[in-house]
């Protein structure tokens, strides 16, 4: 069987020798996190700068872009989903909400979130509402654009009936710079919660 390789600078082949999970030293591999709080923390961080790096990519060259949109958005929604998650399985507890390991749904995670942080803070309204507000309006404009986090992952579902995208041409560098004020305004709660407001973190 002959192969093309008019499209790739280095054609291979699959062998039986090789393995795709080779172990090696911590000094020239990736080691994976044993615990999961700090599995967690370098997933919220790892997808997160995965999307950058793939944005990066494709800002130069509109035809490499078209393929590298899909794992953009993914990896933004994957690393805001695990964010918020993260900031319910921290803190709900001490307000009496659940985390919530289930649930996919970007706005009822951060609807959580929010509630949290005003019992936390012993307020009714959030100290900065336009912040807040600007929040609410970006994920759930994330949220309609890939509910459940489906839509750039797949292009069927589960019935083999095509999915229908709620956007078409994306500027992926004002995705990343969005995805960069949520994330910092995420980690800037999660810091206020814990030292500004006194508040221990709980067991993860």
């Amino acid at each position: 069987m002959e192969i093309d390789d008019s499209d790739s600078d280095q054609s291979m082949w699959p062998s039986r020798y090789e393995t795709p999970f080779v172990e090696t030293d911590s000094f020239r591999g990736a080691w994976a996190a044993k615990r999961t709080d700090e599995r967690l923390y370098r997933m919220i961080r790892g997808f997160h700068e995965a999307g950058d790096l793939l944005v990066a990519e494709g800002a130069d060259d509109s035809h490499r872009a078209q393929n590298l949109l899909y794992p953009v958005i993914f990896n933004y929604r994957q690393s805001l989903e695990l964010q918020l998650k993260y900031l319910l399985m921290v803190y709900g507890p001490l307000v009496g909400e659940k985390p919530d390991f289930q649930s996919h749904g970007l706005s009822g995670l951060w609807a959580k979130c929010k509630r949290v942080i005003l019992r936390l803070e012993g307020r009714l309204e959030p100290s900065d509402p336009e912040a807040f507000q600007a929040v609410d309006s970006q994920i759930a404009e994330f949220d309609a654009a890939d509910p459940g986090s489906y839509s750039f992952r797949f292009a069927h579902n589960p019935n083999g009936r095509a999915m229908n995208l709620a956007i078409s041409e994306i500027d992926l560098p004002n995705l990343r710079k969005v995805m960069d004020s949520l994330h910092n305004f995420l980690e800037c709660i999660d810091w206020h919660l814990h030292y500004g407001c006194g508040v221990p973190r709980c067991e993860h």
